[in-house]
């Protein structure tokens, strides 16, 4: 129980890391757009999608029971942590 508890606060931290880390991104992509340092409007698309995708990838891949692989549902960074699984009903969190 212990051991699933534990690698689910390490998915947890994993996805919160991926946030901070594509928020930076987008910030960086936004400002460097304002600023004109991107040239091309095509450019900025670009990285904005290419961080979309990262995120939602990691999302998919990571948000997931740890005992059974089921999908837990949406994802809102902190807001609505499942204290279950709803597929398999293991406990998830302390």
């Amino acid at each position: 129980m212990k051991k699933i508890i534990a690698e689910f606060a390490i998915r947890r931290a994993k996805i919160t890391r991926v946030a901070v880390v594509g928020g930076i991104l987008v910030g960086i992509t936004v400002l460097a757009q304002y600023e004109g340092t991107i040239k091309s409007s095509a450019t900025a698309l670009i990285l904005l999608t290419l961080s979309f995708i990262l995120a939602a990838f990691v999302g998919f891949k990571l948000w997931r029971c740890p005992s059974c692989n089921g999908y837990l549902g949406k994802l809102y960074l902190g807001l609505d942590q499942p204290k279950f699984c709803p597929n398999c009903g293991v406990k998830l969190v302390e």
